[in-house]
């Protein structure tokens, strides 16, 4: 599961007990990457916090399916396969359209073929993604322009710069820690 120790939800008390109970999936069960802070509940709880605001937040404006996506190509950008495997079945989840429209999308976006699937706005901030990604200190306010050349809001702009930093916290958390898919069930 991780590296370093972690209190499994059978042994957890007090506040670690309740953010289990409080972030548990439905079938009861913990993330590996949330129980990889049980150690410090009040990290987890600032994580937890992170990823609602950022990810699940009703004042986003872009589609739930796109951050996700956005996600999505960070963490393959990063290669972390925990996060992969999360965010792609996530974001079918979140995807309105036929399984195998969001099936193509992870595909493209696994292999770093996001014209196949994307244009305008959509690709210009993916491209965005990347840069903040792999080489952020390159980024210019002419980055920002060209963003808005293609259509996004200064609203979009932040909402995947977010997705991406959490994204970039979430995967060295995972890739640092050693933290697996082992006795995870969705």
């Amino acid at each position: 599961m991780t590296w370093i120790e972690s209190i499994s939800r059978a042994k957890a008390a007090g506040r670690l007990k309740t953010l289990y109970e409080k972030y548990q999936r439905p079938n009861g069960t913990i993330a590996n990457i949330y129980s990889a802070h049980s150690l410090r509940p009040h990290i987890l709880e600032g994580h937890a916090a992170l990823y609602r605001a950022v990810l699940g937040h009703t004042g986003n404006v872009l589609a739930l399916w796109y951050l996700e996506a956005v996600g999505l190509y960070v963490s393959v950008l990063n290669q972390c396969t925990y996060c992969i495997d999360h965010h792609t079945y996530a974001g079918g989840l979140a995807y309105a359209g036929k399984p195998e429209a969001w099936s193509a999308i992870a595909d493209a976006l696994m292999g770093d073929r996001l014209e196949e699937v994307f244009d305008g706005k959509e690709l210009a901030l993916l491209g965005y993604v990347r840069a903040l990604t792999l080489t952020p200190a390159a980024l210019t306010a002419e980055s920002i322009e060209t963003l808005r050349a293609a259509g996004a809001s200064d609203g979009e702009i932040l909402e995947v710069n977010q997705v991406t930093g959490y994204f970039a916290y979430a995967n060295r958390v995972v890739l640092g820690l050693g933290v697996t898919l082992d006795g995870e069930t969705r």
